[in-house]
């Protein structure tokens, strides 16, 4: 019966449009059962479309991280290069100063041993190094050669404990000895009468007095001095010019063949 009655509205609304007047009025009623007949199938695509969406996004910043950080890894080595040819280019000019002959070496190792402060460069005896032969970088002196094989040589840094070298101070001409203290930012000058004229940011440079070092190059600046009663000689703390423990490229001065 539902079915043949069904026909029959059908039929009569096609052909005598009966319905024409209460359409719009049962489209009211039918578009909510569309709305929820449609909404699992609209739900189900927007879901799909977003997680596609948020997957590609994270896809995306996945690549985008791994970019940045090759990007910063290239910017450091730029950089690291750059602070190296300043460096270059520091003890280049540095060389052409210096009166006698040089030859240009390479730090390759640091001593492990915590009381002791010895670096390893790439030139031997096979080179022309010797023991006892004054090292430089492009700020200040370094250290001496103390032990030399056929490619390489040892270099003890003029901040070790056991190291003493003879200075002259700059501005007055008062000479003394430089002691190391193991501390690389460290060293002593020794012997200084408190009626020395001496002061914070005065610069030594080497006496020549030991036969070792040529004379007039900057060994370091002083830090402070400190007249303690009690005491006959004041505390002069000196900082070391060389970038002791920082330096990659290293002088090896000849004394022995002048320019």
């Amino acid at each position: 019966m539902l079915v043949i009655l069904s026909i029959v509205m059908v039929v009569a609304d096609v052909r005598y449009s009966v319905f024409a007047p209460v359409r719009p009025y049962l489209s009211l009623l039918v578009t909510p059962i569309q709305v929820v007949v449609n909404t699992p199938q609209k739900v189900f695509y927007w879901s799909k479309e977003h997680l596609t969406s948020r997957e590609g996004l994270v896809k995306e910043n996945k690549s985008l991280n791994q970019e940045i950080l090759i990007l910063r890894s290239r910017m450091q080595k730029l950089t690291a290069l750059q602070a190296e040819n300043v460096r270059l280019r520091e003890l280049l000019d540095a060389s052409q100063r210096v009166d006698e002959k040089v030859v240009m070496a390479e730090v390759i190792g640091f001593d492990q041993n915590a009381y002791s402060h010895k670096i390893l460069i790439d030139k031997g005896f096979s080179s022309g190094a010797y023991v006892g032969q004054p090292v430089l970088d492009a700020t200040g002196v370094l250290g001496q050669v103390v032990e030399t094989t056929a490619y390489s040589s040892r270099v003890l840094l003029i901040a070790d404990a056991s190291h003493f070298l003879p200075v002259q101070l700059s501005r007055t001409g008062f000479r003394g000895v430089l002691r190391g203290t193991g501390d690389l930012k460290r060293m002593e000058l020794m012997s200084v009468p408190h009626s020395v004229d001496i002061r914070k940011g005065d610069i030594l440079t080497t006496s020549g007095l030991d036969k070792r070092f040529p004379s007039g190059y900057p060994v370091g600046v002083v830090r402070s001095v400190k007249h303690v009663a009690g005491k006959s000689y004041a505390d002069v703390e000196v900082v070391p010019l060389a970038q002791l423990g920082r330096s990659r490229h290293v002088m090896l001065i000849d004394k022995a063949k002048q320019s």
